[in-house]
């Protein structure tokens, strides 16, 4: 609530005014007297002498009062605009003018604090679009994989059908000219060779299988399910493998339902173990929980380049032969067919690190 006004500079101007007024009037009546003979020359004088004063000391007070704290403010405006805001007003003079100056001096500081505030948001409004804009393009990105991701799929499921039935009549043949052989105690380098192509052949039928899994969509029934179940049945089919590896499986497994197709999901699960498995020093956990799963190993990780392509088809950090870089292909793809996300990263000890979430 404002103070009440004080009668400062207007009270001192008033009673200047009026003893300027008094001493107009004595200098009139002065000379009256004179004119008309009744008064002496000498008080014609002194009157005249005190209205002179009077006016000296009037322009000299209005000059103190008034007109120069208005020139300093002036000034302190002027040098105000040049540095922009930072020269601050010294409130100068005495009643009105003070109180002048001190409000700019306020007016000032609320102006700097509004300058300040918008410049936050401004930063705010700034941070907010990178981050927007960072979304928007991990978004695009991440519709980029899934359409070329399906355009492979397609292609891949078109080739694998047309190599897998002919893979499949060469490994007949090769099984049954070896059979003969065999039976007919035929020649040792040839019964090998057979061998060889057999081997090569189911080779061509795994990829091919994988290829037409990778690009068929899951046609099992989905209903309600325990992640923590099917976590339990995947560990248990890649227990073995683990220890002809020396590996350590350790799990976590907390209630997760889940609504999905449980073939699928254990085959997903089963991949991700055995990638684990194949890259652990030592130990890989399993852990199911509010979170969805996670598969973590004490491996060497995976390299921050590879990051962004270990879901791609065909591609694969593991020596030739071992892997036809499908897995994670597969994986991915059942995941993005319940509606769930995969992500990959490395966990705080080094190692691989895959966490799954699919829809309740």
């Amino acid at each position: 609530m404002p103070s009440p006004r004080r009668p400062g500079l207007a009270l001192k101007l008033g009673s200047l005014l009026t003893l300027a007024v008094v001493a107009a009037m004595l200098l009139s009546s002065a000379f009256t007297r004179a004119y008309d003979g009744s008064g002496s020359t000498a008080w014609v004088a002194v009157a005249l002498i005190v209205a002179i004063a009077s006016a000296f000391i009037f322009a000299a007070v209005l000059d103190w009062l008034v007109v120069r704290p208005l020139v300093r403010l002036a000034l302190q405006v002027r040098r105000m605009e040049a540095t922009d805001l930072a020269e601050p007003f010294v409130a100068t003079g005495i009643d009105e003018p003070r109180e002048l100056g001190e409000a700019l001096e306020r007016l000032r500081q609320r102006v700097l604090l509004e300058q300040e505030r918008q410049r936050q948001l401004n930063v705010d409004l700034e941070a907010r679009v990178r981050e927007r804009s960072t979304a928007l393009a991990a978004a695009q990105r991440e519709l980029s994989d899934a359409e070329r991701l399906a355009s492979v799929g397609r292609l891949a499921g078109g080739v694998a059908h047309e190599i897998n039935n002919p893979a499949g009549v060469i490994l007949g043949r090769a099984s049954f000219l070896r059979t003969v052989l065999e039976e007919s105690g035929g020649d040792a380098e040839q019964i090998a060779d057979l061998k060889v192509m057999e081997r090569q052949a189911e080779r061509i039928r795994q990829i091919t299988g994988s290829l037409l899994r990778f690009a068929r969509s899951s046609t099992g029934e989905r209903h309600a399910i325990d992640l923590a179940d099917v976590a339990r049945d995947a560990i248990a089919l890649a227990r073995l493998e683990a220890r002809a590896r020396n590996i350590d499986l350790l799990d976590t497994l907390a209630a997760a339902p889940v609504h999905a197709d449980p073939q699928a999901l254990e085959q997903v699960v089963y991949n991700l173990l055995r990638n684990a498995v194949h890259a652990a020093r030592t130990t890989v956990w399993v852990r199911t929980g509010a979170d969805g799963l996670v598969i973590e190993d004490d491996g060497a990780g995976i390299a921050p380049e590879h990051l962004p392509r270990v879901f791609e088809p065909f591609f694969t950090t593991k020596a030739r032969g071992e892997g036809t870089g499908l897995g994670l292909a597969v994986v991915h793809g059942i995941v993005g067919e319940h509606g769930g996300t995969i992500v990959a990263d490395n966990g705080v000890g080094g190692g691989a690190r895959f966490s799954v979430t699919l829809p309740g």
